[in-house]
């Protein structure tokens, strides 16, 4: 949650509290015997004061919900070392693959985001890709490439290589850092 979520509960945690306890004593100070007609078709008092209990029982439960902190454990990988374990932070592999993803040619945006899956990592590689490239060959090749350079870099299996080639780049502007090799 960011903080803006985080006050938002807090402010409907406050405003559902006050609620809850004005109608509870809203409940509580209606006279019996004015009531007592109306109790006897349908129990006003009591609904009242139970919708109220349970209004401010679930503000009270928002109010002191924390979420726990994340585990440095889980935005990182645990390899095997001569010495020991080595811990590699997701954000080490995903600019390991940004580097090499967007050195292909054709590539003009490349992002990566890393999950940890059943037998290893799982990539979601986002591309931008330049205009008349054959599209499926270069995801291809982005798969291949990114994988196998993670793998041999960091020796952390990867499971699976998603790719989603989101748009075209702009052609007209200078590819300095993709293009390697002649422009035509």
């Amino acid at each position: 949650m960011n903080w803006f979520d985080r006050l938002l509960l807090f402010i409907l945690s406050i405003v559902s509290l006050i609620l809850g306890v004005a109608v509870v004593l809203v409940g509580a100070a209606v006279p019996v015997g004015w009531a007592q007609m109306e109790l006897t078709r349908q129990p006003y008092n009591d609904v009242t004061m139970v919708v109220g209990a349970v209004t401010a029982l679930i503000a009270i439960r928002f109010l002191f919900f924390r979420r726990k902190p994340r585990d440095p454990k889980v935005d990182s990988v645990l390899v095997t070392g001569d010495h020991g374990p080595i811990r590699i932070a997701h954000q080490t592999i995903v600019q390991l693959a940004n580097r090499k993803g967007s050195q292909l040619r054709g590539v003009s945006s490349f992002e990566t985001a890393v999950r940890h899956g059943q037998g290893g990592l799982i990539l979601n590689l986002r591309m931008q890709v330049l205009p008349d490239i054959d599209i499926a060959a270069l995801a291809r090749e982005a798969q291949t490439v990114v994988k196998s350079y993670l793998e041999e870099t960091t020796h952390v299996p990867i499971e699976r290589v998603l790719v989603q080639v989101t748009e075209l780049g702009d052609g007209n502007r200078p590819m300095n850092r993709v293009w390697s090799g002649t422009s035509a």
